[in-house]
């Protein structure tokens, strides 16, 4: 959710002015995003005018943004970038897994290494929480067995889609997993996260539903929920029983309740997380009805805290 030191992001597109081939050199200039920004003047001064937000940003405040030379700058793009591809390089270890090809089990976490080495207790991310619409019932349609393999083939999958975006599976819950995309490049890891649950959307619908269907198994349904913002590291559990490293905070605990919002097959989003989305997602996104007892609210207006709907 938003909190006093929210990040807004600004896009930019870049224009070649001039090159040399031979020694690499390029002049360039960069531009607000004509697709999200308009140049606009308000009570005589020249504003770029945000579409999207119906935000006004001054130009000294973009040309002190891009002169501070301290402002770093991350790139973490997707470790296969090719998703036809991601998605064709999974089917045979599927259906070996339905086949009853299971690998063996060898104990890994690759969020508790990292939030291990984490020097601070609190760090900026995306939530993303994703669950099984309709798992009760579907549990009633078909044996334990088959049950049980369903559950464990979507968790598996799915963490395998958010290690490709950079993002770390936090904890399952059966049904569902809650996931975590951190800084230090926290605007950059909202587009990730997004299209991280793009990706979600489109492989259960192009991949795993077919093969499901393909073994008289039932089709997943599902939900998705984002936001953005801080939480705390804590140990949670108890020593030498069971303990583990987890993240606590309100961006978690609204994740997960923007997605029970969203309906069937749906990806909603908080407005925290819209802010810091590039325009190619913004363009993409509806607000949607709040229900009246959505108790949530924004800090900065007081009213109630609005989420979003990912179109396809």
């Amino acid at each position: 959710m938003p909190t006093k030191n929210d990040i807004r992001r600004i896009d930019f597109k870049i224009e070649i002015i001039d090159g040399n081939p031979k020694t690499g050199y390029f002049e360039f200039r960069l531009i607000p995003d004509p697709e999200r920004y308009e140049l606009r003047e308000h009570e005589g001064k020249k504003y770029y005018y945000d579409k999207f937000d119906n935000f006004y940003i001054t130009l000294e405040t973009i040309t002190k943004a891009m002169k501070n030379k301290r402002l770093p700058i991350y790139y973490l793009p997707p470790k296969n970038e090719n998703i036809d591809s991601l998605l064709l390089i999974r089917i045979d270890e599927i259906k070996a897994f339905l086949n009853g090809n299971e690998q063996q089990y060898r104990p890994h976490d690759k969020s508790e290494k990292f939030l291990s080495n984490l020097e601070k207790d609190s760090i900026k991310h995306v939530i993303l929480s994703i669950d099984l619409k309709g798992s009760t019932k579907m549990s009633q349609e078909v044996n334990e067995q088959d049950y049980a393999k369903m559950l464990t083939l979507f968790s598996k999958e799915m963490a395998i889609i958010v290690n490709n975006f950079n993002g770390f599976v936090l904890k399952t819950l059966g049904d569902g997993l809650v996931c975590y995309f951190p800084e230090p490049n926290f605007v950059g890891m909202n587009d990730n996260a997004v299209n991280c649950a793009f990706v979600m959307k489109k492989f259960i619908f192009c991949c795993l539903n077919p093969i499901l269907k393909d073994y008289n198994l039932p089709e997943l349904k599902f939900r998705i929920g984002l936001d953005s913002g801080e939480a705390i590291k804590v140990i949670m559990g108890a020593e030498n029983i069971k303990e583990h490293l987890d993240l606590i905070g309100e961006t978690v605990n609204i994740a997960t309740k923007i997605q029970s919002l969203a309906g069937e097959n749906d990806i909603f989003l908080g407005e925290s997380t819209v802010l810091n989305v590039h325009t190619y997602w913004r363009k993409k996104i509806i607000k949607i009805e709040m229900p009246s007892k959505w108790e949530y609210v924004d800090k900065k207006t007081n009213k109630p805290y609005q989420v979003y709907r990912l179109m396809d």
